[in-house]
């Protein structure tokens, strides 16, 4: 008779345990986003007769259960900890934790550049036809190439993985040439950077973004090109001109952030000012904002993410120098021209940033109007053909 009370004992408790997640998971505010993955998390579905009779409907409601169950976040952390502190794996949420630095992971597989000359190609039409409309107000299109994290530590990754370094040139000649065939100057920071020997502090060790040091040298690159492509004599800041502050916040790097905070490598935020200021007013999507280029923590408690530069992706912003003898520029890129823009709008009269993944505007509308002598796009490699 004793005997049975245990067993009995665990099944009660288990099933008061799934009642209770179950109760919690209907009862809690559900949120839109997951901040560690980085998602919008599934929205409960609208019921329609063709997806109930699909079966699809139940797929909809298991996905918005599985996004929104009590403690997922805490459960998926506990997870993360084990897989990386107890089990050691090489690879957890798609990030190699098995080296010095977090990088994304790439899989194996056989590859031909057959693809690279066509897909460059393609990704040349939209900036070749900006640099037709330009040609009639005299302005100039470059594309200015960063390598995204992975790419720039590519000899970081552990011996047994693939590391895709034989991919990197081809692309770059690749978009090179078809740049030049319509005109745009292509600006590959991955060759430069390798021309540097990879400095360590150019990127992050647990971000996918470069560092200020790493953004500062790709402004150099692209002043200096514009100044020889149109016999400008902008400024183009160096190292001495700036007041470097590292943060003491514990940064959260978008890698890290996939890995629950988890695995911190020691980065820290360094953000720079110009010693010599430079004053500006401000705007993002139209409407005034305050004049400041830095969104950082109100305490050295607080965490930090690279959204401190510019305080993170906006459709539109505007610095305005009003130092009309200057030419204007049009930045568009998504989250790397972040930190760029902190330094590069020193050197021009107006500089127009546009993010496509959140502008509401047309662009080729939005460059026609304005007629900008500089038109500078920014994309890391991991997006040429996207």
């Amino acid at each position: 008779m004793k005997k049975s009370i245990a067993p009995k004992l665990f099944v009660g408790c288990f099933c008061v345990f799934l009642a209770g997640v179950a109760a919690l998971t209907l009862l809690l505010p559900k949120a839109d986003s997951s901040y560690y993955e980085n998602r919008s998390l599934a929205k409960a579905p609208e019921f329609t007769w063709e997806d109930f009779l699909s079966g699809e409907y139940f797929s909809q409601w298991e996905t918005y259960l599985t996004d929104h169950v009590a403690l997922r976040s805490y459960l998926m952390k506990v997870q993360t900890f084990l897989q990386l502190h107890i089990l050691h794996q090489p690879v957890v949420s798609d990030v190699v934790t098995d080296s010095d630095v977090l990088l994304g992971y790439h899989g194996y597989g056989t590859w031909s550049m057959d693809y690279a000359a066509d897909s460059a190609k393609t990704a040349a039409e939209e900036p070749g036809a900006w640099q037709a409309a330009a040609e009639d107000w005299g302005g100039q299109v470059y594309y200015l190439g960063l390598p995204e994290q992975y790419s720039y530590f590519e000899d970081r990754y552990p011996d047994y993985m693939e590391n895709r370094s034989f991919v990197y040139p081809p692309i770059e000649e690749a978009m090179e040439d078809a740049m030049g065939e319509v005109g745009v100057p292509f600006l590959s920071m991955y060759t430069r950077y390798r021309e540097e020997d990879c400095p360590r502090e150019y990127y992050f060790a647990t971000d996918h973004h470069y560092t200020i040091y790493g953004a500062l040298r790709a402004c150099q690159e692209a002043l200096a090109a514009i100044n020889d492509t149109q016999g400008y004599a902008l400024y183009i800041p160096q190292e001495e001109d700036l007041a470097f502050t590292t943060l003491p916040n514990p940064f959260l790097g978008s890698r890290n952030r996939k890995l629950f905070g988890l695995e911190d490598k020691g980065d820290l935020l360094t953000v720079a000012e110009y010693k010599e200021a430079v004053p500006f007013t401000r705007s993002d999507n139209g409407k005034p904002s305050e004049a400041s280029l830095l969104a950082l923590p109100a305490t050295e408690e607080e965490t930090v993410t690279y959204n401190a530069f510019m305080g993170g992706d906006i459709g539109e912003t505007v610095i305005d120098t009003h130092r009309e003898d200057l030419p204007t520029a049009v930045v568009i890129g998504e989250s790397f021209t972040n930190a760029l823009e902190t330094l590069l709008y020193a050197s021009f009269d107006e500089v127009h940033s546009i993010d496509p993944r959140h502008f509401t505007g047309d662009i080729s509308a939005y460059l026609a109007e304005l007629q900008p002598e500089v038109i500078l796009i920014v994309r890391d490699n991991s997006a040429y053909f996207s």
